[in-house]
């Protein structure tokens, strides 16, 4: 993966590293404060790793690196040990190592009242090719570990105040929130640089939201710890990716960096192989205006800039690269953007966001940049807050014979019931568009409206719901289609959103198929925002942003449709007879025994239909010894199922072999029904 002997000499360092954390894992040492923080005073005292984020999870660690490099680091090959992955589950990796770099112009003369020459210093959280590769570490006290928030109602870690005092105060924003400070002074790990005197007190945040699911946003605050001013300040990303699914081989080798210059994103892709999807980093702040420069340069490793004033020439170059694509490579880049002024004990503020996309019918850098829009409302607008999306409603469904009604009308009591409040009720106080329509914010106001809420701001932002079903048992989002949808009828003609088709509360699903699966879910979506967007000249503009969508799962149901109880036996059968092992009876191929992709041999089963709504089945051998017993009851609702999943093995756990077997089904006040089935293997 790498050329040359320093990254040989890494890449077994970094392989050892990987064995220690294993172990370390499974012999059950972890940090004091936290669960999920992993230390080993073994191989580099007092630094600490943690994943971070839900459905896109990165490994972080307390100095400044991110992905597969922050420590202890691993082997690229081993599945556990993944830098970044999108979506949790794929196996596919995007991130090697990223960090910030810090360049600038510092008077290296110490004595405040002398002043000599500038030279140009840039200290580096992950360099990425010939080293040092890190030159940020965290303090010696114990608490310099990650310390990590877990919800938005957490309570206070213990030690809290002592450590961050009125640097940090406590404060939970997303559903995983992380915070460290990190230096690149007084560490004798770093030899033969000079360090610019910063300390780094770095949060990054996650949610556990399908809206944000590919967006961690990271925030910095880099202080001037030295007596001399910074000059010329840049802040740059290393970027080393390494875009590609585990199990190809050489993915790194197919990647290429692009740039949006209008967006501020950086970006590495793999065209090549399935699966993949894209990463970069979005700069959040600071905005554009007429003093800030930026660049963008990529490269192989080989022609990483060595030297510090290397480093900071292309930083401060103002040189955009264009995109590497059609060309691939084993590429990475340096993002960076200035000039500032550090004075003494000054803070210089930055924030930006690692974000991904994913799609199966688009291009996934489309999804990847309306992501890239998304972090920016969420931090300049929201206050690192998600916007109000409206909630879900409440979903019933009720089954009938082949058919399932389905009913989303909030009724009082709903919000103690379900967790949520009305949607239509649902308020935006940063939403501008809706103080274009006053009916969105003067009374009357729907039921379960928020009393807290400034009604001098923004207004009720639902527009529509959406009527979604899938009929994939596990319903990944993908596997959703758009049934119907009902929206707000606008009150001004000025304002329209949607299709005007005003609103409704039931569905009926008819002429389904017995013994399918149905989930059903229904969405809430609002009306666009307004995000301010800062120009480079400085004037400021509005964009739309796109309407916001509750998530599929929040009140998803799932309803297998049964075969009706039969009212008196002899109409008992069994599907599919003959069974046979060299066919496929998945859901796919219009069979009961799951989806293709989790089946394997204890799947294998027969569906007796028809059933009396409570009977007994017993299965027996040709020879007349019994196999098998199952307790059949379908309920005594108005419509009891009729039908039972019975597993192709015996009540010993054996699998059944080919042959005849006989069965008899007993109801209470019924005769005792005789057939048989066949399994040939």
């Amino acid at each position: 993966m790498r050329i040359g002997t320093s990254t040989l000499l890494r890449r077994a360092a970094a392989a050892s590293a990987l064995l220690l954390w294993a172990a370390l894992l499974f012999s059950g040492t972890r940090d004091k404060a936290e669960t999920g923080v992993v230390q080993s005073p073994t191989l580099a005292p007092n630094i600490r790793s943690a994943k971070q984020g839900f459905l896109m999870r990165m490994m972080t660690d307390n100095k400044g690196v991110f992905g597969l490099q922050a420590y202890p680091g691993g082997d690229p090959a081993a599945p556990e040990s993944l830098g970044l992955e999108y979506p949790v589950g794929e196996k596919v990796e995007h991130l090697f190592g990223t960090g910030i770099w810090v360049g600038g112009l510092l008077d290296t003369n110490q004595n405040p009242n002398i002043n000599g020459p500038q030279v140009r210093g840039v200290s580096t959280a992950y360099e990425g090719w010939s080293g040092p590769l890190y030159e940020f570490y965290p303090g010696a006290s114990e608490a310099d570990s990650i310390w990590i928030v877990r919800g938005r109602n957490a309570q206070k870690p213990a030690g809290w105040d002592a450590y961050w005092g009125n640097a940090l105060p406590f404060q939970p924003i997303s559903d995983m929130d992380m915070h460290t400070q990190y230096q690149d002074f007084d560490n004798q790990r770093v030899s033969g640089h000079v360090p610019l005197r910063l300390r780094v007190l770095q949060s990054s945040y996650a949610w556990n939201e399908s809206y944000a699911e590919a967006i961690i946003i990271v925030t910095y605050r880099i202080v001037n710890a030295g007596i001399k001013p910074i000059d010329s300040a840049y802040i740059g990303f290393f970027f080393e990716a390494d875009v590609g699914p585990i199990y190809a081989t050489n993915y790194f080798q197919r990647n290429f960096t692009g740039y949006y210059s209008s967006s501020k994103l950086a970006y590495i892709h793999n065209p090549i192989d399935r699966g993949s999807t894209p990463v970069g980093v979005t700069i959040l702040e600071p905005q554009p205006s007429p003093g800030i420069r930026y660049s963008f340069n990529w490269f192989p490793g080989p022609q990483t800039p060595v030297p510090d004033f290397a480093k900071y020439d292309m930083m401060a170059s103002g040189q955009v690269d264009p995109d590497e694509y059609p060309a691939v490579s084993d590429t990475r880049f340096v993002f960076s953007f200035g000039p500032f002024r550090i004075a003494p004990n000054d803070t210089l503020k930055i924030a930006a966001a690692i974000v991904s996309g994913y799609s199966q019918t688009r291009d996934p850098r489309i999804i990847m940049q309306r992501n890239a829009a998304r972090a920016l409302d969420i931090y300049l607008n929201q206050g690192i807050r998600l916007p109000a999306i409206p909630p879900s409603p409440p979903l019933r469904a009720n089954v009938g014979f082949r058919r399932v009604e389905l009913d989303w009308k909030w009724k009082p009591g709903d919000d103690l019931t379900f967790g949520r409040t009305n949607p239509e009720a649902n308020w935006d106080t940063t939403n501008l568009v809706a103080r274009r329509d006053p009916a969105r914010f003067r009374s009357p106001h729907p039921p379960g409206h928020p009393v807290d809420i400034d009604t001098n701001k923004g207004g009720r932002n639902f527009e529509a719901y959406r009527l979604w079903r899938s009929e994939n048992p596990d319903y990944p989002d993908a596997s959703f289609t758009l049934v119907k949808q009902y929206d707000v009828i606008e009150s001004i003609d000025t304002a329209r959103y949607q299709y005007d088709t005003g609103l409704e509360y039931t569905y009926v699903d008819s002429n389904l198929v017995r013994g399918k699966t149905y989930v059903y879910s229904v969405t809430s979506v609002s009306i666009p925002n307004l995000a301010e967007v800062r120009q480079p000249d400085g004037t400021v503009t509005y964009e739309e942003v796109e309407p916001l969508e509750s998530g599929f799962r929040v009140n998803a149901v799932r309803v297998d449709l049964p075969f009706a109880a039969a009212t008196e036996l002899g109409k008992v059968m069994v599907v599919p007879n003959p069974y046979r092992t060299d066919k496929n009876y998945t859901l796919e191929s219009g069979g009961y025994e799951g989806l293709s992709a989790g089946w394997d041999e204890t799947r294998r089963l027969v569906k007796f239909i028809n059933l009396p709504a409570v009977c007994t089945i017993r299965i027996f051998s040709l020879s007349g010894d019994l196999v098998r017993t199952v307790e059949h009851d379908g309920g005594t609702g108005t419509f009891p199922d009729g039908d039972e999943d019975v597993p192709l093995v015996s009540e010993s756990n054996r699998a059944l072999a080919s042959g005849i077997y006989i069965f008899t089904v007993e109801s209470p006040g019924l005769e005792t029904q005789t057939g048989k089935f066949v399994i040939i293997r």
